[in-house]
C-alpha cells in the first residue's frame, strides 16, 4: 500500500495514495487529491484543485477555475479506452446554481421571482396537472390580515 502524503501547511492526508498539497487542505480515500487551499477531496480519483472546494465520489472534472464549491464524481475506468473518463454526477457553484447529470425528484419545487425571494410560488403536480401556489410568507398574512403582535 502506497503511503498517504499531506505536505501543504496544517493539511492532512489518509488512505493510500492520497496527497494533500493545499494549506489546510484534506485528503481522504484512495489516489485522491486536494491541491486548493482549505479544500477537501474523499473517495476514489478525485481532484479538489481549487481553494474551498470539497470533491467527492469517483473520477471527477478537475475545475481549476474555481467555478464550483461542491463536485460529485461520477467518472469511470474504461476497459474499451484502457483509460479514465472523468465527469460529474453533480456540482454546486459558488452562487447557489446547481446542476445533476441525472433526473432531479421531488413532491415540489419551490421557485423565487428575485434574489431575495420577495415572491415564491411552489410547483406541484396534481393529479396529472402542474399547480402553481404563490407562497405567502406567515408575517405577511398576519399584516394583510392586521393580526401582527410583533
Amino acid at each position: 500500500m502506497q503511503r498517504a502524503a499531506a505536505s501543504g501547511d496544517n493539511a492532512h492526508a489518509e488512505g493510500s495514495r492520497t496527497t494533500a498539497s493545499g494549506s489546510e487542505a484534506h485528503a481522504e480515500g484512495n489516489n485522491t487529491k486536494a491541491s486548493g487551499s482549505f479544500s477537501h477531496s474523499e473517495g476514489f480519483n478525485t481532484v479538489a484543485a481549487s481553494n474551498m472546494q470539497h470533491v467527492q465520489g469517483r473520477y471527477n472534472l478537475e475545475d481549476s477555475d474555481g467555478v464550483y464549491a461542491h463536485i460529485v464524481g461520477n467518472g469511470q475506468y474504461s476497459e474499451a479506452s484502457g483509460g479514465v473518463e472523468r465527469a460529474n454526477a453533480h456540482t454546486l457553484d459558488w452562487e447557489g446554481n446547481a446542476w445533476y447529470a441525472g433526473t432531479l425528484e421531488c413532491r415540489g419545487l419551490v421557485l423565487t421571482d428575485t434574489a431575495d425571494s420577495t415572491k415564491r410560488y411552489l410547483v406541484q403536480v396534481a393529479g396529472r396537472q402542474l399547480a402553481v401556489t404563490e407562497i405567502v410568507a406567515e408575517e405577511t398574512r398576519q399584516q394583510e390580515q392586521g393580526t401582527d403582535h410583533t
